[in-house]
């Protein structure tokens, strides 16, 4: 009998007890911006979620970026694609953490959180527009050949290397 009251309370505290987000069920992944920037050559969407005041003064330099500032990213999630892999990405890697938890939460589930953010986008001396001008370095036409290292610049012998020293 105390058996049956046992397993009965033990039913009844799980029923009531909250059921946890999906934020909470699932781990959140974080890649290095060296990666992320692999992941954006290959198809990936950037989300950067810094205020368009920081992005004016300094932006990423890629392919496929939507800046939504995390403090507006819940009134404008709409804009954001489910169906594409997305990299989010800020200044130094906690506000993109907050809006990847947020889009967790929401419904999105192929999306790593850059570590690091802008900072160590500048550390690795990845490309950036900065006051109109971008830093690139890619002396490739095709950045995603053979002859060209991640980061755009060729490798040496390649025949984008040849082409640019002559």
């Amino acid at each position: 009998m105390k058996y049956m009251k046992f397993l009965t309370l033990t039913l009844l505290l799980i029923s009531f007890a909250p059921s946890s987000t999906f934020a909470q069920d699932s781990e959140l992944q974080e890649v290095s911006v060296i990666r992320a920037k692999l992941m954006i050559r290959n198809g990936s969407t950037m989300i950067d979620v810094r205020e368009e005041d920081e992005v004016a003064e300094l932006a990423y330099d890629v392919e496929n970026v939507i800046n939504i500032p995390l403090s507006q990213l819940e009134e404008r999630m709409n804009e954001i694609p489910k169906d594409i892999p997305l990299v989010i990405a800020c200044r130094s890697g906690q506000r993109s953490h907050k809006a990847s938890m947020l889009l967790l939460e929401n419904g999105y589930d192929n999306l790593v959180n850059m570590e690091g953010g802008m900072l160590e986008w500048q550390a690795k001396d990845l490309e950036v527009i900065q006051d109109g001008k971008s830093t690139k370095k890619a002396c490739c036409a095709d950045p995603t050949s053979k002859g060209c290292n991640p980061d755009g610049t060729c490798k040496p012998g390649s025949e984008s290397s040849k082409k640019k020293k002559k």
